[in-house]
């Protein structure tokens, strides 16, 4: 049994644990650290440090930034629950937000979507609302996650494996308002390049579903560099506010 098995393994013990003692879902996660022995805690990071887990004097704990909202925080409580479930973890342990990580914060991240959507119980849900993204609001709320964490899972979830999930953000340069794509995240079957960065402005029924807050799911042709030809468009808008101004933000699920 490898690292990754041996890891997986105990996080399904912590899960046996956490509903023999009467836990359900939403996944209490400050519940489940206790149970892995972690004492969670609050305080202020920098803005690029989401949590933070220290031992000390044979006592572990596992700090949290205040400011991230709840939802962020439960999957850094869980991340932070998955190192101490590795073969070994160091002293202290920081993640960053946007760093690039290396395999042993993949495999917390794998672990950490795994206990606070455990795959069965994520199934049976998606399998519920549908596999499409209008899920996503349900089943974020229903296990009390993050829309990002969802889209992840949801990757790995799905039936149909030859899509793409998009994650779509206003992009401001040079006084030019534009939406672009942040983030991609490619299921199995997926075989097409889309760079981050890549604009939607010039497709207008897909800026003007977010600029309206309109969402839609249809057939349509699109011709965004090696996005060429007919595909099966899902969007799901949302804005955002930072330093008073309101931005648009949201996903986008391509089907071929």
């Amino acid at each position: 049994m490898n690292s990754r098995e041996k890891a997986l393994l105990r996080a399904r013990q912590l899960m046996d644990d956490y509903f023999s003692f009467g836990g359900s879902f939403p996944i209490n996660m400050k519940m489940l650290a206790s149970l892995a022995g972690i004492t969670v805690r609050e305080k202020y990071m920098e803005n690029d440090q989401s949590g933070q887990l220290v031992i000390q004097d044979g006592k572990i704990a596992a700090y949290v930034n205040i400011f991230d909202p709840p939802r962020r925080q439960n999957f850094t409580i869980a991340h932070e629950i998955a190192h101490t479930l590795m073969d070994e973890f160091d002293h202290i342990q920081y993640r960053k937000k946007e760093s690039v990580q290396d395999e042993i914060e993949r495999l917390c991240d794998e672990i950490a979507s795994e206990l606070l959507l455990p795959t069965a119980e994520f199934k049976r849900q998606m399998n519920q609302h549908g596999e499409k993204l209008s899920s996503f609001k349900p089943l974020a709320k229903y296990f009390h996650a993050s829309l990002e964490a969802v889209a992840v899972k949801f990757a790995g979830c799905a039936e149909n494996q030859n899509r793409t999930i998009l994650m779509v953000t206003d992009f401001h340069a040079a006084g030019r308002r534009d939406l672009a794509i942040s983030g991609v995240i490619p299921l199995a079957d997926w075989a097409i390049f889309v760079p981050k960065g890549l604009s939607i402005g010039k497709e207008r029924q897909l800026a003007d579903s977010f600029y309206q807050n309109a969402p839609f799911e249809k057939r349509m042709q699109l011709s965004l560099g090696q996005l060429q030809g007919e595909y099966l468009v899902e969007t799901h808008p949302s804005k955002f506010q930072q330093s008073g101004k309101l931005y648009n933000k949201g996903y986008i699920l391509l089907s071929k």
